[in-house]
């Protein structure tokens, strides 16, 4: 199969092995778009001032998509420190490496899973996971291999979404919550946020009683061409949820609204700073 045979799909969606030159654009410009939403940026900004890096750290961010995250956390570890992406999708480490060299970051990228973190005990300084744990089956063996890797003093910065907590207009709300169970359905782990903290103290750290949650709301322009509302309603179609009719009526109706400005949708995400003690 060629890459542009490799179709992007609810089921492969920001998977390890989902290759394909269509699969790889589609996911990079979600993640593009979410990269500059305010509300992501403003929890970043507060999980990145509770973890404090300081110039020679090293630095690990797992997932790192596109890399914008690690490179933040190069410029803070400094020339001394190391800021390292784990990327276990070939095709998006590609793209976080010439976004790195492009931008003189000294931001480096490696393959690694959240379940089996290439790194040595208490090794690592800080660890940003953001949005990761929602595809991972195995959280439990994630947070604790972040536990492992991270030294005495270390940070863990998990920000992830609970499914549960979408928020949408202009669909009727029967139907919307069949399309969110269908969706909800093709996730790994779609309610992750909630059972962040019991994992991270199972596994040894401490959480800090400040919990960071920001709504991430999708633009108008989103909105009137939203992917993923489409497959939603497709998958929902396909496991007798609803009528092709219903879907249809939902897609349009919500394209509709965001043509006129009035469109919403959002999910929120939550922050955890978790500490080795």
């Amino acid at each position: 199969m060629s890459t542009e045979e490799t179709s992007f799909t609810l089921g492969t969606a920001f998977r390890p092995d989902t290759l394909g030159d269509g699969a790889v654009r589609a996911m990079v410009g979600v993640l593009d778009a979410q990269d500059v939403a305010p509300s992501i940026e403003r929890l970043r900004a507060w999980a990145l001032a509770a973890g404090d890096v300081q110039p020679g750290e090293v630095c690990v961010d797992i997932g790192s998509g596109t890399g914008v995250v690690t490179r933040r956390l190069a410029a803070a570890a400094g020339p001394e420190g190391q800021a390292i992406g784990l990327e276990p999708n070939e095709m998006l480490r590609t793209v976080a490496t010439e976004r790195a060299v492009s931008s003189e970051s000294t931001a480096e990228f490696r393959p690694g899973l959240a379940t089996e973190i290439p790194l040595p005990d208490a090794s690592v300084d800080l660890v940003w996971c953001e949005r990761v744990l929602q595809h991972v089956p195995d959280p439990e063996t994630a947070i604790r291999e972040i536990a492992r890797v991270l030294r005495p003093g270390g940070r863990a910065l998990l920000l992830d979404s609970d499914h549960e907590s979408r928020v949408e207009s202009s669909i009727e709300p029967e139907v919307a919550r069949e399309m969110l169970l269908a969706f909800i359905g093709q996730l790994a782990n779609a309610r992750s946020a909630r059972n962040i903290p019991r994992l991270a103290m199972q596994a040894g750290l401490v959480v800090d009683p400040d919990i960071g949650s920001s709504a991430l709301v999708y633009t108008q322009d989103e909105l009137r061409d939203f992917e993923l509302y489409r497959l939603s309603a497709d998958q929902a179609v396909a496991e007798g949820r609803i009528t092709r009719e219903q879907a249809d009526q939902a897609v349009r109706s919500l394209t509709e609204a965001a043509g006129q400005g009035w469109a919403f949708s959002s999910i929120t995400v939550f922050g955890f700073v978790c500490r080795k003690p």
